[in-house]
């Protein structure tokens, strides 16, 4: 009797052992702002679910074999052999220590890379410069037998993806430029930790971003008036601002400010004309110019003259990004919060010098 008494005890905290357990899982697996990829923790195997175009793909990620009954794409981890296609994929992997598991880059050499540790990786040929990501060299790729390669897909690379399973070499789709939250796009933190079973280091550096950008949030909270905020880029006569639904947008509205082009609906980049731009740009108390490359006031001017009646002008009130921003900039996206909300509410932050914005003179 005493024996079957212990057994019972001993039964019921095993039981409460594993359902405590499960929800452990359960509760480490949602994702909170990304749209475009979900993560399930299972015994033995995750599921990894992406967005490709307008359907979702499922990848089995498990560590011994693959769990029978389960539909997906069957891809073992940790990985230890990534191509990436991206700087941004650099990026979220640094905030992880995860670039050793980085063999392969589409990169051919056409910009400036701030993460020290990869450009001397790439040094020492450690990691292969591939070349174009919309030209990549396949016979190199073939040679790095890679577990797997991190791609965007854009109608310029549209042929990579055509040509990778062509090879038969697995790919993921990485959407995080489309997400329409800051927050989102640094979640795919999680899509490499899932990968590269470093599920804690991305949850711990995740948590933190959100927790950084909930303080800017409360100390913009009391603002009565939020300033207008033109951002824009214009590139051989063209004219590119964020389309409204996207996470640039919302980088404004986490600040305190209000995106003056925020009606034209959609996630990346819209080209309007400079007439609309001028004319939303009179409402305009602050403005961003998403480039590095113009370094004056007078740069903005001599593309387009009529820029220089603008009030943001006139005050001086225009900012670019640093060079380094398309790439450290993803990797800590609350800082850049940070500097927006400071650009727009000098009052509020005082002393405080903006790390990926530059005002112009």
């Amino acid at each position: 009797m005493k024996f079957d008494k212990v057994l019972l005890v001993l039964l019921a905290l095993a039981l409460l052992g594993c359902t405590q357990h499960s929800s452990d899982q359960v509760e480490h697996g949602i994702v909170k702002f990304a749209k475009n990829f979900q993560i399930e923790f299972h015994d033995g195997y995750k599921i990894l679910k992406v967005k490709e175009d307008e359907t979702w793909k499922t990848y089995i990620l498990y560590y011994d074999k693959p769990p029978e009954g389960v539909e997906g794409i069957p891809i073992k981890i940790p990985i230890k052999r990534m191509v990436v296609m991206s700087s941004t994929h650099i990026a979220q992997l640094e905030a992880i220590n995860g670039t050793d598991a980085v063999v392969g880059f589409m990169y051919g050499g056409r910009y400036k890379l701030y993460f020290p540790d990869v450009v001397e990786r790439l040094e020492k040929g450690e990691i292969v410069d591939l070349g174009s990501p919309n030209a990549p060299d396949y016979e190199k790729l073939i040679e790095l037998n890679p577990d797997i390669v991190i791609i965007y897909v854009t109608s310029s690379n549209e042929k990579v993806r055509e040509k990778l399973r062509e090879l038969g070499i697995n790919y993921i789709v990485d959407s995080e430029w489309l997400e329409n939250d800051p927050l989102g796009r640094a979640e795919w933190v999680k899509f490499f930790g899932a990968l590269l079973d470093k599920d804690e280091e991305a949850e711990e550096y995740f948590n933190r971003i959100v927790k950084n950008v909930e303080e800017i949030e409360e100390a913009v909270s009391s603002v009565e008036e939020k300033p207008n905020v033109l951002w824009a880029l214009i590139y051989k006569g063209r004219v590119y601002v964020p389309r409204g639904d996207g996470y640039v947008a919302k980088m404004i509205e986490y600040a305190g400010g209000d995106y003056l082009f925020k009606d034209v609906n959609g996630t990346g980049s819209e080209i309007i004309n400079i007439e609309d731009l001028l004319l939303k740009g009179q409402k305009a108390d602050v403005m961003i110019y998403s480039s590095y490359y113009v370094k004056s006031l007078d740069d903005i001017k001599r593309k387009e003259p009529r820029m220089a009646d603008l009030k943001v002008f006139k005050e001086r009130k225009i900012y670019n990004i640093t060079p380094d921003y398309w790439q450290l900039g993803l990797l800590h996206p609350d800082i850049v919060i940070r500097d927006l909300a400071a650009i727009l509410h000098p009052e509020l932050f005082k002393d405080y010098e903006p790390r990926f914005f530059v005002r112009l003179t």
